[in-house]
């Protein structure tokens, strides 16, 4: 239904706490006891700092202790278990947060579907209600990434430093729009159609897994995730969080935030992530598409580099669009190395 450049966006978060985009019937299919249980996952089964930014809440889950205090700005489709094997690793160097929009894990819904201004503009009040003083390492993932450049062109002196994995560039709808191996009945419409169709499902009480037509509505599961992970993850999936996504995906599709690819860091540490495959290439036509786009993506990611005297661009090898996932040690290596940055004031 979608295309290989839509299917990795839409699957952030399957791409990263999953094998692959299915329903949770599909992963309950397995016993859970077939592998010895991930129980890294099971922080995320509680909210942890609920905050409120006036009449509505929104979920900080943070550990580790220290200066400065990383934030994790998860992908379209994400939130905060999708950090589930970086975050404990970071926390043992500095406070790290992650960061749940409106609508998605333990955050309440907003009062209409958010864009990118919105989010960042939630994620700015938060942090300023918890009292979690800047600046900040901000690492996002894909549609994060534009966030994150969004919220230091916003707040500049808030932001200390930032890791961008696998990052979509402002307005990537458009950029792709126009690659060659796009179908001309293929794109945002048909996005859109499916996620309406699962917030119309969502309307009245959690997906009922066992339904076939919203089984492409929930996300799959590891075989080694725990039980009680598994039996909660249904009620992630609300009419509120597929109807974000629509919103969050057309601001892909829009000119409107271009800026915040050609705005200069100055001597801000920086390190950009790129994947070896960001995108599907399990069909022909799928690694046909990324073969024919993947040195446009790359070169994007280099230019973002560019944007900082510090920036610094690495491509990971065998790891898919979840950098954090297939390859958490890459990203926790990036983090480091802005951290020591940050508290020796080093220059390359």
């Amino acid at each position: 239904m979608t295309t290989p450049a839509l299917t990795a966006l839409r699957a952030a978060l399957a791409a990263a706490l999953v094998l692959s985009i299915a329903g949770v019937v599909l992963a309950q299919s397995e016993p859970a006891a077939a592998t010895e249980e991930d129980r890294r996952l099971l922080p995320y089964l509680e909210p942890g700092q609920l905050v409120d930014i006036g009449g509505r809440r929104v979920n900080l889950f943070c550990t580790g202790s220290g200066a400065p205090t990383v934030i994790l700005m998860a992908g379209i489709s994400s939130w905060s278990p999708v950090w589930y094997k970086t975050q404990p690793v970071i926390a043992q160097r500095t406070r790290v947060c992650a960061f749940d929009r409106a609508g998605f894990g333990f955050s309440d819904p907003a009062p209409r579907p958010q864009g990118l201004f919105d989010t960042v503009t939630d994620l700015h009040a938060a942090l300023a209600a918890a009292r979690i003083p800047g600046p900040y390492l901000l690492v996002a993932h894909s549609l994060g990434g534009v966030e994150a450049r969004l919220y230091a062109q916003r707040w500049p002196k808030d932001v200390g430093g930032m890791v961008l994995v696998d990052t979509s560039p402002a307005g990537e709808g458009l950029i792709e729009a126009n690659q060659p191996g796009l179908a001309d009945d293929e794109g945002i419409d048909s996005y859109v159609s499916g996620e309406l169709y699962c917030s119309l499902s969502a309307t009245h009480g959690p997906l009922n897994p066992s339904n076939p037509e919203s089984k492409d509505c929930s996300k799959a599961l590891p075989s080694d995730t725990p039980a009680t992970f598994r039996k909660a993850w249904p009620q992630c999936f609300t009419s509120y969080y597929f109807a974000d996504q629509v919103s969050l995906m057309t601001s892909l599709y829009t000119h409107r935030y271009d800026s915040v690819d050609y705005r200069r860091l100055g001597a801000l540490p920086l390190v950009v992530l790129s994947a070896e495959r960001s995108f599907s290439v399990d069909t022909p036509a799928g690694a046909q598409f990324w073969q024919a786009y993947k040195n446009a993506w790359f070169a994007r990611h280099e230019a973002l580099a560019h944007l900082s005297s510090r920036g610094v661009h690495r491509i990971i090898n065998g790891s898919g669009h979840a950098i954090q996932v297939d390859k958490p040690q890459a990203v926790i290596d990036a983090v480091d190395k802005v951290l020591r940055q940050l508290h020796t004031g080093a220059t390359p």
